[in-house]
């Protein structure tokens, strides 16, 4: 990756995953000094170790479903970083069951951590901002929120909503200075979805439905975040880049 942001400062959420630390990662390279943020303390100090460059991360153990969490993050970056210009909402979760089996705290439970935290951190996060004159947002969906996948009824439905509140803040806030964009990728392999590869029957799904013919890695969802996030995407706004290697472009017989 050749954009540089040097000296920009960025909040990643569920920076202690395989895309997560992919995305601080591509970051950091880039020259940004990243607030990693997520609900597990010691995976987040493991992700700064493997990172490297304690002198520009900073931890944050934060639950995103508590509002007072989420929104006091903003201004705890501000004071730990620096002024903070690139929001990424990465945390996420996902229940895998029938709809009729899908119990309603859980259903709550995905579109809390999916849906509700980004846009409480947004809305905390985008004042100073609005005031500083460019901030930009990188929300991860996934194409689960363009197309539905069976049994998995409220993530596809959380992720369709990140895709819209992606709209809403470009509509927004584009003319004061504020670039929202979402990321969605296909399936990547990661240490949460590491059992689809090891069924045979699953991987070979997989490939039938890509173009590609392969599985993402998390290095390759973090590039076109961090594109997003820098000058380069500068004429682009409040839309939703698939990262999927061509599943949602149509579908194979």
């Amino acid at each position: 990756m050749t954009t540089s942001l040097q000296d920009e400062v960025a909040l990643v959420t569920g920076a202690a995953g395989g895309i997560g630390r992919a995305i601080c990662r591509s970051l950091l390279d880039a020259g940004v000094r990243v607030a990693l943020v997520d609900i597990d303390k010691a995976a987040l100090e493991d992700a700064a170790a493997e990172l490297g460059s304690p002198d520009r991360v900073a931890l944050f153990a934060t639950d995103l479903t508590e509002d007072g969490q989420a929104g006091a993050l903003p201004g705890l970056v501000a004071q730990r970083l620096g002024s903070l210009g690139i929001v990424v909402n990465n945390a996420g979760v996902r229940q895998i069951a029938p709809l009729l089996d899908l119990e309603p705290a859980d259903w709550r439970r995905t579109l809390d951590v999916d849906l509700t935290a980004p846009f409480v951190l947004l809305r905390a996060a985008l004042p100073a901002m609005v005031e500083r004159g460019r901030g930009k947002i990188v929300n991860i969906a996934s194409m689960a929120g363009h197309m539905a996948f069976q049994n998995r009824a409220a993530y596809c439905t959380a992720k369709a909503g990140l895709m819209m509140l992606t709209k809403t803040v470009a509509f927004e806030f584009g003319a004061k200075g504020i670039w929202c964009n979402a990321v969605a990728p296909g399936v990547v392999e990661t240490p949460m979805t590491s059992a689809y590869f090891q069924d045979a029957a699953m991987a070979a799904s997989i490939r039938a439905n890509v173009p590609m013919e392969r599985w993402a890695q998390p290095h390759e969802i973090a590039e076109p975040v961090t594109f997003l996030c820098g000058p380069g995407s500068d004429y682009v706004n409040g839309t939703t880049l698939f990262v999927d290697g061509g599943w949602t472009a149509g579908k194979g017989y």
